[in-house]
């Protein structure tokens, strides 16, 4: 992996994260490697399962609409 590409994932990370700091994040990618992806992965899987509750928030608030 380049240093860009370490200093991209490592940015990654860090945005929005209440644990790791940039250079916290590029250390980790620099000496875990893996555990930095699998955090990636868990934040992405995280995010999908938030949009699949705002769409189902979104279907179940538009079906309430109908009925009132």
């Amino acid at each position: 992996m380049t240093e860009n590409e370490q200093r991209e994932m490592a940015r990654q990370i860090a945005d929005g994260s209440r644990v790791f700091d940039f250079e916290k994040a590029l250390q980790l990618v620099q000496h875990r490697q893996a555990d930095a992806e699998r955090i990636l992965r868990m934040r992405e899987e995280a995010d999908r399962e938030l949009e699949e509750l705002d769409r189902a928030y979104e279907d179940l608030h538009r079906a309430a609409l109908e009925f009132r």
